[in-house]
């Protein structure tokens, strides 16, 4: 399999062809199940029949150091063997650093004696598990004493005990060819600086506007909830650029110790918004940019009001992330959907996102059982795995099983088209060497080989 290099905004292979990325997140959040979903292998035909040549795995400090200083090499190592799966299967990697309310002690992701929530209360009557970020005494003081690097028991600081951690990541991982990127965090979450921020935000906006009230957010008018996030952004970007970029600085000294690999950054937790991030450029490693993006409903029971104009507004956000950034993009997280009716469409809209901003993304999340569940059945698409050349646009016609692709072409370059549907006509106002091979049962792998240079219109119909 061949490695991964960052070039501008793009991903390149060793053989000089730009690369998309297109899969899901694998997040087996149980400490129960130790943090690996059992028979993860046999998911792999699944994932060869999506198309996939992304996870982005998901580990865990609880997991990785279950006590301070005692790495548990053993689960490093049942990480390690599903990550040498999926390079025999032709899959990228991105390993996260996954945490979700900081703390496995109330959702997951840091051991119970890095949570140093010194005994406070956390709500048992959320409605929505995320309202605890805001509402949680335990978890924000638990973060804000991360930040802070407060001593655990041991006497060691708990930054310093994280970046010990990578250090040890990095170094068992760094002769892997498919892992393309380190997440230090998953959604770094600030601690009361948000609940802060939030506060002094509604008392500007009460100011001006007495109705004002954020419980109900369905009866403040769309310019007084854009008045009243940029308050909040302002502050939350502050903590991007002081306290997220310095984290970020800390965790690639860890990783350049013992690899080349390069980090993952994505901003902080409320960036799965349309709150702008704060986040910088790192100097000396290469750096991938992931942002997340979801729209206001996601995990409630209120998906009809779901909003395309939101979410495609949203994206438009991480466009312009990306240009100030100008760094290679994949989307970390998207959907996070109930299996309904309505899914397929919801996420064929994010499929037109993806292809107008040649992003590659990992879908979350994938659930065991998904292999036989028709309606996330659109995560199977039509897209250019490797273009030889420059690649300008592409679309893919699920209805009609057309696909069409836009690229500046090198001759003698082959580029590679993964299919949902056996190819009956291919057709290029270049001259073209083709083959169709069958990727799975149920999908096929074109080589389209150029004999000139020059501007190619592809197109292929089933």
């Amino acid at each position: 399999m061949e490695k991964l290099f960052l070039k501008d905004m793009t991903f390149v292979n060793e053989s000089g062809r730009q690369v998309i990325l297109h899969g899901e997140n694998i997040l087996c959040r149980e400490r129960e199940m130790g943090h690996i979903y059992p028979d993860l292998e046999k998911a792999f035909p699944y994932f060869r029949r999506m198309g996939f040549n992304l996870l982005r795995y998901g580990i865990f400090w609880d997991a990785v150091e279950p006590q301070p200083g005692k790495i548990d090499y053993e689960y490093l190592n049942k990480v390690k063997h599903i990550v040498n799966l999926a390079e025999e299967n032709g899959i990228y990697i991105i390993l996260d650093m996954h945490q979700d309310l900081f703390v496995q002690k109330y959702g997951d992701g840091a051991p119970d004696w890095a949570c140093l929530d010194e005994g406070l209360p956390h709500p048992t009557d959320c409605v929505l598990w995320y309202d605890a970020y805001l509402r949680s005494e335990a978890v924000i003081k638990a973060a804000d004493n991360f930040w802070a690097n407060k001593p655990a028991e041991d006497g060691v600081g708990l930054l310093d005990h994280y970046e010990r951690m990578w250090e040890e990541i990095a170094r068992i991982f760094a002769d892997c060819p498919n892992v393309i990127g380190l997440e230090p965090m998953n959604e770094p979450f600030m601690g009361s600086l948000a609940r802060e921020a939030f506060g002094s935000g509604t008392m500007e906006m009460l100011k001006k506007n007495p109705q004002f009230d954020l419980s109900r957010p369905d009866l403040i008018p769309p310019e007084q909830a854009a008045e009243f996030m940029g308050i909040v952004a302002s502050r939350l970007m502050e903590f991007d650029r002081t306290t997220l970029m310095d984290f970020y600085r800390r965790m690639q000294r860890a990783i350049q110790k013992h690899s080349g690999l390069n980090i993952v950054t994505g901003g902080n937790i409320y960036c799965s918004t349309d709150v702008p991030t704060g986040m910088e450029r790192l100097e000396g490693i290469g750096q991938i940019y992931a942002p997340h993006g979801y729209d206001s409903v996601v995990d409630s029971d209120r998906y009809d009001a779901y909003s395309k104009e939101n979410v495609a507004r949203v994206f438009m956000g991480k466009r312009q992330g990306q240009d100030r950034l100008r760094l290679p993009t994949i989307i970390g997280e998207w959907g996070a959907f109930p299996s309904r009716e309505f899914t397929n469409d919801l996420i064929r809209f994010m499929n037109h996102i993806l292809e107008e901003n040649l992003w590659g993304s990992a879908y979350c999340e994938y659930r065991p059982g998904q292999e036989n569940d028709a309606n996330f059945s659109a995560l199977c698409r039509a897209y250019p795995m490797e273009t030889a050349g420059t690649l300008q646009s592409y679309h893919y016609d699920e209805a009609g099983k057309a696909y069409e692709m836009k690229y500046k072409a090198e001759k003698g370059g082959t580029t590679f088209v993964f299919l949902p549907f056996k190819p009956e006509d291919i057709a290029c106002d270049l001259p073209i060497q083709t083959e169709a091979r069958a990727y799975s049962p149920e999908s096929w792998l074109v080589s389209v080989t150029a004999g000139a240079d020059g501007a190619a219109n592809l197109t292929i119909r089933g």
